[in-house]
């Protein structure tokens, strides 16, 4: 809507501006003042969410080990020069790969709680009112991602890891397993040396 006032009154002001008559001057300098005030809203509206509001949503959901459940851990995987992380989180035990957390306008922070659950609060900007809605609805901004925050509240027990770290556990615990299962291996023999001594 707005761009149609600002078409109108642009022409309005050319036409009243050139064409001589009575009230022509008035009418003119009338339609650049809407001119001027329709090019500030969108301005506004385009940098500063003019007619808009901010809503935010806030959704909690369990969370599950990025790894299993033998191995409560919750993954990461660090961004540019460590500073930024992207989580890699399961919500339910059963899924078989990890989900990676958005990287759009999110920041991300890990605490520590009895249970493990995750929240994500998604401020987004929509439309105060019909009115704002009439005029700036053309430019498609409703529901604009403003930013979204991940909360990982983990317990204690649990590890908060780069997957690289993880992949040295997992390999460090495959080669322990081994060892453990050539010990018991190497003890099964003796015994069954000292039964036939």
């Amino acid at each position: 809507m707005i761009i149609l006032i600002l078409i109108i009154a642009a022409i309005s002001f050319i036409y009243f501006n050139v064409i001589p008559g009575k009230f022509h001057t008035p009418i003119a300098w009338i339609s650049l003042i809407i001119t001027t005030l329709s090019i500030v809203g969108i301005v506004a509206h385009d940098y500063n969410h003019y007619g808009m509001k901010e809503k935010t949503v806030t959704v909690t959901k369990p969370l599950a080990s990025s790894a299993n459940k033998q191995l409560p851990i919750l993954l990461y995987q660090p961004l540019g020069n460590g500073t930024e992380k992207v989580y890699l989180y399961k919500n339910y035990d059963g899924e078989k790969k990890p989900k990676a957390i958005s990287t759009e306008k999110m920041s991300a922070k890990v605490v520590k709680s009895k249970n493990p659950t995750m929240t994500i609060k998604t401020t987004t900007y929509v439309y105060k009112n019909t009115f704002s809605r009439l005029m700036f609805g053309i430019f498609k901004h409703n529901n604009e991602l403003k930013n979204r925050q991940y909360t990982f509240k983990v317990p204690n027990s649990w590890h908060v890891l780069s997957v690289k770290q993880a992949k040295n556990l997992q390999k460090e615990m495959a080669k322990k397993q081994a060892l453990l299962k050539k010990q018991m291996l190497l003890q099964k023999k003796m015994q069954q040396n000292n039964r036939l001594n």
